[in-house]
């Protein structure tokens, strides 16, 4: 897997955050404005209500994908055989910690573990592809 393959996860919570926050703002915004007294019309409220169901299938769509990924990237971080490795990559891309955090979990400098992830990927996908 490339560094980016195993990014995936990362982005995917974001999206799902995103949703997440657009859901509650768009929720919100409906009790404070109570849009079915002041319009009189409760076609624009079944349309707001429509329109907050294709928001809420999106971000249920988002999370089993989030979820997908995450069982894909765990069971392919399993399959490495270097501990520490493994657990630097368990910390960036499903604990998604930053650099800093991890160097201190790991007591390295934050660059000395993202040196030894890059290196691994890289090896891995060189090793890989000689073989194809």
């Amino acid at each position: 897997m490339t560094e980016k393959e195993l990014s995936k996860y990362y982005w995917l919570k974001r999206e799902v955050k995103n949703l997440e926050e657009r859901l509650e703002e768009f929720g919100s915004g409906l009790k404070a404005m109570n849009i079915e007294s002041e319009t009189g019309s409760s076609s624009v409220h079944t349309s707001i209500q429509q329109r907050r169901a294709e928001l809420v299938e999106r971000l249920i769509n988002a999370r089993l994908t989030a979820l997908e990924e995450y069982i894909k990237i765990e069971s392919y971080i399993e399959k490495v055989e270097d501990s520490e490795i493994r657990q630097i990559m368990r910390y960036r891309f499903l604990d998604l910690y930053g650099w800093y955090k991890i160097g201190d979990l790991m007591n390295y400098d934050r660059t000395t573990c993202s040196k030894k992830l890059r290196a691994y990927i890289k090896n891995s996908h060189n090793s890989h592809s000689e073989v194809i």
